[in-house]
């Protein structure tokens, strides 16, 4: 898993994942498409990739890019907002049948998005759809989620399937973490928490890693034109929570970021260059994005790989555990 350059250790991304990457089909301008992301991806090493979509479940989409690319894992999902119908119990369980491994709550038409950025369906550079002023809240008038939304995580429990917090507020972010959990979802992503929106607070994101949600850092927050955190900012929150609950992601797919194989190579690169000890930088993109998707084949770690990211026993190199 790792190479060697003229002067210092090389991060190397085959075995990785990239449990998020947004190619086109999108109503955003994108970089390339999904065979394009898929065979970049496949060519740099990765195992397996997730495609998300804003605008459209990625499932399908997905299992066609499967069919024709070989040497790599393809994975969709659904998010949930306005163009699928919002929280929509029916849409999840046809996605999840299907084979989708994430669920993600409202992202560009979230209420908080639309609080934040102005109205929903963009960023503060990009129109992507629908603009309206007022967008989809998890909760009700009274603070309490919405029965559509216990659905929706019931059923994510039932599939095994990966739950992300997308662009709620931190509030209702810690509201659905503890209601995951108690209906028995145990695949909890806290999504890109550094970036605009949610931009969670360290203290309120360690809580929500001790119900059991994971953190999913991307090098799309602290790329260059958006900068809405510093690699400082990932590593020092990396060291508090632990490796063993963290995850690194590309977040690509926009037209002034890498390809999201390579995204997701240099930010795991500026990740260790600051100071996270190699082996956790690659527990972030390969044992724990591997155990989140379920995914079975040649590549997936040892019990021995598995027992050390657990922090149950000490690395063979002497590396130990981050007790988490």
């Amino acid at each position: 898993m790792t190479g060697r350059t003229y002067g210092g250790p090389l991060i190397d991304v085959t075995g990785a994942v990239d449990l998020h990457c947004h190619p086109y089909p999108d109503l955003f301008p994108r970089l390339a498409d999904d065979f394009d992301i898929v065979r970049a991806a496949r060519d740099a090493g990765l195992k397996a990739i997730l495609l998300k979509c804003h605008h459209e479940s990625t499932v399908s989409r997905a299992y066609l890019v499967q069919r024709v690319i070989p040497g790599i894992r393809v994975f969709g999902g659904i998010v949930l907002n306005s163009y699928v119908g919002g929280i929509n119990a029916a849409a999840v369980e046809a996605a999840l049948r299907l084979g989708g491994r994430e669920v993600w709550m409202p992202t560009v038409d979230a209420g908080y998005h639309a609080q934040v950025h102005g109205g929903t369906g963009g960023y503060d550079s990009q129109q992507g759809g629908r603009q309206q002023a007022e967008g989809i809240w998890i909760e009700d008038a009274d603070g309490k989620l919405r029965p559509e939304v216990k659905e929706v995580l019931e059923l994510a429990a039932q599939h095994g399937a990966i739950v992300g917090t997308s662009h709620l507020a931190p509030r209702e972010i810690v509201a659905l973490v503890r209601e995951a959990r108690s209906v028995g979802v145990e695949k909890i992503v806290i999504t890109h928490p550094y970036f605009r929106v949610p931009n969670i607070d360290l203290d309120t994101l360690e809580e929500v890693a001790r119900m059991g949600a994971m953190p999913e850092f991307g090098y799309c927050t602290v790329s260059p034109a958006w900068q809405y955190a510093a690699p400082d900012k990932i590593v020092a929150s990396v060291e508090r929570i632990g490796a063993s609950r963290c995850l690194l992601v590309s977040d690509t797919g926009q037209r002034h970021n890498p390809m999201p194989s390579e995204a997701l190579r240099i930010f795991a690169q500026t990740i260790f260059e600051k100071g996270v000890p190699m082996q956790k930088v690659l527990q972030m993109i390969t044992v724990n994005p591997l155990q989140l998707l379920d995914v079975d084949a040649e590549y997936q770690p040892s019990a021995a790989d598995i027992a050390w990211a657990r922090g149950l026993v000490e690395d063979p190199c002497g590396i130990p555990p981050d007790g988490n």
